[in-house]
């Protein structure tokens, strides 16, 4: 039994056909076939079912799967150590980030890991908190920073709590709703209101006012955004094109550094006031952290050093 073979193992698993997996793995379908075969006849065991004309894994196919992708992330922490002695002129860094996370601190931080260490692949992914440490999990991602309300009872993993960044509406300085003294969401909600997909507890807050005010002035219910979105690059560019009402974190302000809410405005709307994130940098819980990753760490720690925590959640 090879390693090549459980890594085409867990490339059928990912890519869900023998076609895709054989294309991912650059190799010949016949090839990527017998290299399954082999290992099957190795194993004596039947691990893919392949009666359907899908890919279904057998009982003894999960369970070799999960120890193919622990073993193959331990051959790569292997490498990972070797690679902390020559520095980070080579190696790789796989970030997950939440879609405030990515529009803020993320992105200050790839971009000064960029500039210092040019030779270094990097790969950042956005996405929701959950998708993330599924990603995480199966050894993908090196480590995530996104709000962890979500993920407070998940097993395996370690949150070191960062310190939290002002949440806001954000508009473009015309917009009619800076001349009112006092904005409600009702009123807001006559505008495009925009916004990422928000934590669950986050999310019943914003549906409880929703539900008052629509149940109030008798107009149908609907969700808190009629604009989800988890790119700040297009809710930015919605306040400023379609007069749009965005949330989103105040930013990170860095010498050259544009960020995302530079040329909108807060607007403060009645009963969302001290809205918070709740950022956590998430890593597996015993895992070592690869040069790289502990670079990018200390690179987040400096970042959001100026900054208080305070008090409560």
């Amino acid at each position: 039994m090879q390693l090549r073979q459980l890594q085409h193992l867990v490339a059928l698993a990912e890519q869900g056909s023998f076609g895709r997996a054989a294309q991912a793995v650059h190799l010949s379908q016949p090839a990527f076939s017998r290299s399954i075969d082999m290992l099957e006849d190795k194993l004596q065991a039947r691990l893919v079912d392949r009666a359907y004309g899908t890919v279904r894994f057998t009982q003894a196919g999960e369970l070799v799967l999960a120890r193919a992708r622990e073993l193959i992330a331990d051959a790569q922490q292997i490498q990972r150590d070797v690679l902390q002695l020559e520095g980070l002129s080579i190696g790789s860094l796989a970030v997950g980030l939440g879609p405030f996370a990515a529009s803020t601190l993320g992105r200050m931080a790839l971009s000064l890991m960029a500039q210092r260490h040019p030779q270094l692949l990097m790969r950042m992914e956005v996405a929701d908190t959950v998708t993330l440490s599924e990603r995480l999990h199966r050894r993908q991602l090196d480590l995530l920073i996104a709000d962890t309300r979500d993920l407070k009872k998940q097993p395996g993993l370690k949150l070191a709590r960062l310190p939290d960044l002002p949440v806001s509406f954000f508009v473009q300085p015309k917009h009619p709703l800076r001349r009112l003294k006092q904005v409600t969401l009702e009123k807001a909600m006559a505008y495009p209101l925009a916004g990422p997909n928000l934590p669950a507890e986050v999310a019943a807050h914003f549906e409880r006012h929703v539900q008052r005010d629509t149940w109030r002035d008798g107009r149908d219910e609907r969700g808190v955004f009629n604009v989800t979105c988890d790119d700040a690059g297009t809710l930015r560019h919605l306040a400023l094109t379609a007069n749009a009402v965005i949330l989103a974190p105040h930013a990170l302000h860095a010498p050259a550094l544009n960020t995302d809410t530079d040329a909108l405005v807060p607007l403060p709307i009645a009963g969302f006031a001290g809205m918070q994130t709740h950022y956590s940098l998430v890593t597996l819980a015993g895992r070592t952290p690869s040069a790289a990753a502990t670079v990018y760490t200390r690179l987040v720690t400096e970042l959001m050093a100026p900054l208080k925590r305070p008090a409560g959640r």
